[in-house]
């Protein structure tokens, strides 16, 4: 697998980390989901390259970019992402965003048509309800306090009824990148449980249905089949909502992606969407 070039640029006065594969075609941005990195695209990433350039980021207050105390909400985030392009010298471009980060990504393709060829929507893209908001707050707590040893904090997150069922190397991979290693040997989980409380008590101020007939490019809504969890337990957005946002998006479409979860989609060994997402933007970039 192809691993790609960390760096990072100054932007808006922070700093923002970001993973690039290199590519001689368009430039695909990655958005990773709430809490996540850039590393929750790598597999991805090596795939798309290097028919495409791919840059996968931190959103700010996550992973390896800057956390600063204010600043947060879709705005902000859009903001980073346009700048950073520039200074990247990157004019047009598509997206892939997982959850938090293809809300991101509909918010920017709904304001900047021109900017956008294609976007691809990983179980996100809408508003969930604030039932589903208001469950994420308990889990930011694991964010707060360090884990004394990496074995103690990997341990803890196979625990995760949404990580055990499907442990493997891309996801312990990319766990091990989510912690900073202290020097007492503790590890301390990355993102700013502060700064994602931020974004979550302005999510609804959006309104984010209402942004999807501006949205003008080719979209791919991908579903996972097993839910949050598995099957039995629930899905981010129905069966009806998901056909409703299918819809609303003028060039709308959907797949589904059977044995895996919200959270394995992209943190799976057998890469499912390698496949189906790069024959999306060959279809569409040309």
């Amino acid at each position: 697998m192809l691993s790609g070039r960390t760096a990072s640029a100054e932007v808006n006065g922070i700093s923002l980390s970001y993973r690039e594969w290199p590519g001689q075609g368009k430039t695909i941005i990655c958005l990773p989901s709430f809490a996540a990195h850039k590393g929750s695209f790598d597999q991805l990433g090596a795939a798309l390259s290097p028919r495409y350039r791919v840059i996968a980021m931190d959103l700010r207050g996550r992973g390896d970019s800057d956390k600063p105390e204010e600043g947060y909400g879709f705005a902000y985030h859009v903001s980073d992402i346009l700048a950073l392009t520039r200074q990247l010298g990157v004019e047009t471009f598509s997206i892939v965003g997982h959850s938090f980060g293809a809300t991101v990504g509909t918010y920017l393709a709904s304001i900047r048509p021109s900017l956008v060829e294609a976007i691809v929507l990983l179980e996100g893209g809408a508003d969930p309800t604030e039932r589903v908001l208001e469950a994420i707050r308990p889990s930011l707590v694991h964010l707060e306090s360090p884990y004394p040893s990496m074995d103690v904090y990997l341990e803890a997150m196979r625990a995760m009824p949404f990580y055990g069922r499907q442990w493997g190397g891309m996801l312990e991979n990319y766990l091990r990148e989510d912690v900073y290693l202290l020097e007492d040997g503790a590890v301390q989980p990355k993102a700013s449980a502060q700064g994602l409380h931020k974004d979550l008590d302005l999510h609804f101020l959006y309104s984010m249905c209402l942004h999807f007939p501006a949205m003008s490019c080719p979209a791919l809504f991908v579903r996972a089949d097993e839910g949050l969890i598995d099957a039995r337990r629930g899905h981010i957005f129905t069966e009806a909502e998901t056909e409703a946002i299918v819809r609303w998006i003028p060039k709308g479409q959907r797949l589904d992606i059977a044995g895996v979860n919200h959270f394995t989609l992209l943190l799976n060994d057998h890469n499912p969407l390698a496949g189906p997402v790069k024959s999306f933007f060959d279809q569409y970039l040309r």
